[in-house]
């Protein structure tokens, strides 16, 4: 996850000021972190907006893995 921020930070200090009042971060299945996900959330300010994507495509393996959950496994958050 801090391998993620640094890279994030980075990236970010890069965008000229009067571009970065409404960002938006794409995050691949790796950086799905909660960490990650609370720094991006704790990046707004009342100058700036950040929202951001988090996912991954679903393999044939991930479809049949998925599929032997019982239905006891899902909750609504």
């Amino acid at each position: 996850m801090a391998d993620h921020i640094a890279v994030l930070t980075h990236a970010l200090a890069q965008i000229p000021g009067s571009s970065a009042a409404k960002i938006l971060v794409r995050v691949d299945g790796a950086g799905a972190t909660h960490g990650l996900l609370e720094h991006l959330e704790a990046l707004n300010t009342t100058r700036r907006t950040v929202r951001y994507t988090v996912g991954w495509k679903i393999t044939e393996a991930d479809e049949q893995a998925i599929a032997k959950l019982p239905e006891s496994a899902w909750e609504t958050p």
